[in-house]
This record gives structure tokens, sequence and C-alpha cells, in this order.
């Protein structure tokens, strides 16, 4: 399973080729591509892998059951040094952001009496929340839809 652009060397030599070590916090900081989120990513064979995830199986030799995940202790998404590395449930992952004051949601700490802002649908009248309603709902309105439908025939 040849390697693509270039690549060479073994997955742990190419992952550590591209780290910088953050002397202030002892982050091994992945300088390779990122996704969305600030996560490194790497190839591994033919697919792209968070470069997190790697960094924890190949140090420590061990394939990540399906149902953990990598946690961070230091909270920077591009680190890959083993010693901030664990792994934990998303229940983990959950309590470790609330204890470490990252997560606020809306009515929780530090947002008293605010709501989620919401937005109301045109095609059937439904106030729907507005980090639902573009994924969720909009376009798949079944209104919007049955209106469509008959327009057509």
């Amino acid at each position: 399973m040849g390697r693509r652009y270039g690549d060479c060397g073994s997955l742990i030599e190419r992952l550590l080729e591209k780290i910088e070590i953050n002397n202030i916090t002892g982050c091994w900081e992945f300088q390779g591509g990122r996704n969305n989120l600030g996560y490194g990513m790497i190839r591994d064979d033919k697919k792209m892998r968070t470069a997190h995830r790697v960094s924890y199986e190949e140090h420590s030799q061990t394939k990540i059951p399906s149902h953990l995940i990598v946690m961070h202790s230091c909270d920077n998404p591009c680190c890959v040094n083993p010693q901030h590395l664990s792994l934990g449930t998303r229940s983990d992952n959950t309590r470790d952001m609330i204890n470490k004051g990252r997560g606020k949601s809306f009515g929780g700490m530090g947002m008293k009496g605010k709501k989620m802002p919401k937005t109301k649908c045109p095609h059937c009248s439904r106030n729907i929340s507005n980090n639902t309603y573009g994924r969720y709902h909009g376009n798949n309105c079944m209104q919007k839809n049955s209106i469509n439908r008959l327009s057509t025939n």
C-alpha cells in the first residue's frame, strides 16, 4: 500500500517530523494540515486520521477501543504529546470540559435567563433552534416539500 504525495517513512516518523515543541506548555504542536476544529490530520495508508489519536496509538502501542475517545489534558487540539493524552468516554470529556469552565451552554452558568435563539420557518411557521434549523429543518421542511410536489405535478 504505497504512500501518496511524497510521504516517506513510518507513520510515527512522519508524525514526529511535523511537530513543534512549545517550551511553555510542553505541547507537541502538530504543524501539518488541520481540520475545521483545529485537530491535526495525517494520512494513514489511504485515509486521513486525527494526529492526536495516531500519537496515542503509536506511543502506547495499543488500538483505541471504538467506545473511547482521546482527551487532551492541555485542551490544545493540535497537541500530540502522549503525556497530555488519555483515553476516556464522551461523558468523561464533557465532565472535564465543564470542570475547566470551557462549557457554557445556553441557560447554563454565565448565561442565566438567556434562551437559544430560534428561527421561524416560513413554510410551516414552527420556531426551530438556530443550531438545528439549517442542518435538519430548512430545506427539509415537510410543508415546503409538499408544496413543491404539488406545483410540479
